[in-house]
């Protein structure tokens, strides 16, 4: 047919499907086809993402999957997407995660070298995990719950607090791209 709806042209070497026969099914696989490659997965997520549940706590350093999840409450960046016509001076990105015991307040500075700092609330000791994908670094919090690292490589990060007080229960935040 030569309708306009049913011809089957190719624009740049991508092929025009009428909307006709595009089914949920092929809609989703030529979305993730598309994903694939414009914006794939860092090789070892996509190793994780095959692996057991053993072999992922390897490739993330978890300790346990008991952690509980913080969830991000706040995030300085969708307030820039709120204002996207006023340009940023911030050199820094701040978000908080939440858990039942505590939250986590977080600064990254975007300079080069990228700095991170956490603070703990409510205040207390406890081990952080900072963890990337080329690893991670351990310390624990001063007095006041506060944690730095002074050099962290661009790309995903995840936090993992476990509080040193007896019943403090370990604390895993989602990854975030800085």
């Amino acid at each position: 047919m030569t309708g306009r709806g049913r011809d089957r042209r190719s624009r740049k070497g991508a092929t025009i499907v009428p909307i006709e026969e595009l089914t949920r099914e092929a809609t989703f696989r030529r979305l993730a086809e598309l994903a694939r490659r414009t914006d794939p997965p860092p090789p070892e997520v996509a190793q994780a993402a095959m692996s057991t549940p053993d072999d992922v706590a390897k490739v993330t350093r978890w300790r346990s999957v008991d952690d509980e999840l913080a969830s991000l409450v706040y995030d300085s960046e969708q307030d820039l997407e709120l204002y996207e016509n006023v340009r940023s001076l911030s050199s820094s990105r701040r978000l908080t995660f939440e858990a039942s015991e505590l939250l986590l307040e977080v600064e990254v500075t975007l300079g080069r070298p990228r700095e991170l700092a956490c603070q703990v609330v409510p205040p207390q000791p406890a081990v952080l995990e900072v963890r990337t994908a080329k690893g991670s670094q351990a310390c624990e919090t001063d007095g006041f719950g506060t944690f730095h690292v002074s050099s962290l490589p661009p790309g995903p990060v995840s936090l993992r607090c476990s509080p040193l007080n007896e019943g403090g229960e370990p604390v895993a935040t989602s990854w975030f791209r800085i």
